[in-house]
């Protein structure tokens, strides 16, 4: 699937899986009326400006990515009137008024594009005219430089993203280094696009814990809680010719600029050239703007004491939200510096850990070092043991036949004894007569051997 820049705006409304509930433009123009002004521009019709500041910028200020099971990578603004501005329509930027949105029919988890390299994620809004198509690819798309938001990849899912985004200034150069991400697609009839989880895990260091898409049942800020994210998606009727807002700003033509994103890549010039020189007509136009609509409340509420009733309320209700944003101006700051203090804290516990593991570490190898000494020791001692036994049973074994030798030795010395004879009844050594008559002796007398 590619996509194409068209001079008109395609107004088809996809078959797309929104919930039963099917809205008009009328829907767009009361919600967003208390969060800004509607102006009737030459080119796209009415169009809306969110009373937010010159710093605010779509799809950046306010708001974070978060990974949906259904969708990959959708906005989550903290605006409440998010809901429409960031998933219906497009942004475009004038010199005069600054950020403004077109709406539209079709619903998405964010109209951007996205770009890669260097270290980096950048994403930028799509502009008017831009539709899809099967002619020219999604890299040919070249939205100003100064519509780009750029930050380092590991911080591509902060809940602050808007912190860590590069300085504006910087676009032009990393632009040159980074790279179109083409991996669009439909899924479930519905715009998708951006950068591979598992890239994001890789560069952030971190798993990105998917979360459910789940449709709200009211306009309003977008819920993310319970691992779910909520967010108003209505059908957009595309009959919208009979409905217009209930106060609209006539455009200011003598004091407008080129549109952003129809001159080239100028962006951040025309940008700086608004910030330096039409701040004072800026101020002027909305004192001329408060002036009139005082004037305009005053003669309602003449005329009119139940209008009267409701722009009061509508001046609560004004006022409450200009509070909460300043609230959420000023939380930031705070956040940002509770951030800074867990991440230093968790360095510091991630040094003591690892210090701690170093010490056990060593204590573990001096252990078995001594654990081995005392093995060879107990080995070598058992060794001289039986060097010893050994010895000894040889000095036994010696002795013995020593001992052996020296008996065999003294017996050999030993003269033989000769056999004695004596006589038996006398002592005479005369032996009898041959052939005579030894009776008469009775046989007593002779010679006895003796020994």
């Amino acid at each position: 699937m590619t996509f194409l820049l068209s001079a008109t705006i395609q107004n088809k409304a996809s078959a797309q899986d929104y919930q039963d509930e099917q809205v008009s433009y009328q829907t767009f123009y009361d919600q967003l009326q208390p969060y800004g002004e509607w102006i009737d521009y030459p080119e796209y019709g009415y169009v809306w400006h969110p009373d937010m500041g010159a710093d605010f910028r779509p799809y950046s200020t306010n708001g974070q990515w978060v990974w949906t099971e259904d969708y990959g990578w959708t906005w989550d603004s903290y605006y409440d009137w998010g809901w429409a501005a960031f998933h219906y329509g497009r942004w475009f930027y004038d010199d005069y008024y600054g950020w403004l949105w077109q709406p539209g029919y079709e619903w998405a988890p964010a109209w951007v594009c996205w770009r890669t390299g260097g270290d980096y994620y950048g994403w930028a809004p799509l502009g008017p005219g831009f539709n899809l198509s099967v002619n020219l690819s999604f890299g040919r798309y070249a939205p100003p430089n100064n519509y780009w938001c750029f930050v380092n990849r590991e911080y591509i899912a902060s809940p602050r993203v808007y912190n860590y985004c590069v300085n504006v200034q910087r676009n032009t150069t990393i632009i040159n280094n980074t790279t179109v991400i083409n991996n669009y697609s439909r899924q479930r009839n519905v715009f998708v696009t951006g950068p591979e989880r598992r890239d994001a895990e890789r560069y952030s260091r971190e798993p990105i814990r998917p979360v459910a898409f789940r449709e709200a049942s009211r306009p309003g800020r977008a819920e993310f809680r319970n691992n779910e994210l909520a967010i108003y998606r209505p059908r957009v009727n595309n009959q919208n010719r009979n409905f217009a807002p209930e106060r609209v700003q006539r455009f200011y033509g003598e004091q407008r600029g080129n549109v952003a994103g129809n001159n080239g890549n100028n962006g951040f010039d025309r940008n700086r050239r608004f910030n330096n020189e039409n701040d004072q007509l800026m101020r002027q136009r909305q004192q001329e703007d408060n002036n009139r609509r005082v004037f305009e409340q005053q003669r309602q509420q003449q005329q009119q004491p139940d209008q009267m009733m409701r722009q009061r309320q509508q001046e609560d209700n004004n006022r409450r939200v200009f509070e909460q944003q300043r609230q959420q101006q000023q939380q930031p700051d705070q956040m940002m510096r509770q951030r800074q203090q867990e991440e230093n804290n968790r360095r510091v516990f991630e040094q003591q850990r690892q210090q701690q593991q170093q010490q056990q570490d060593q204590m573990m190898r001096q252990r078995q070092q001594e654990e081995n000494n005392r093995r060879v020791f107990e080995q070598q001692r058992q060794q001289q043991q039986q060097q010893q036994d050994q010895m000894m049973r040889q000095r036994q074994q010696e002795e013995n036949n020593r001992r052996v030798f020296e008996q065999q030795r003294q017996q050999q010395q030993q003269p033989q004894q000769q056999p004695q004879f004596e006589r038996r009844g006398g002592f005479s050594q005369q032996p009898a007569q041959q052939g005579g008559n030894d009776r008469g002796h009775g046989g007593r007398e002779g010679w006895r051997r003796n020994g």
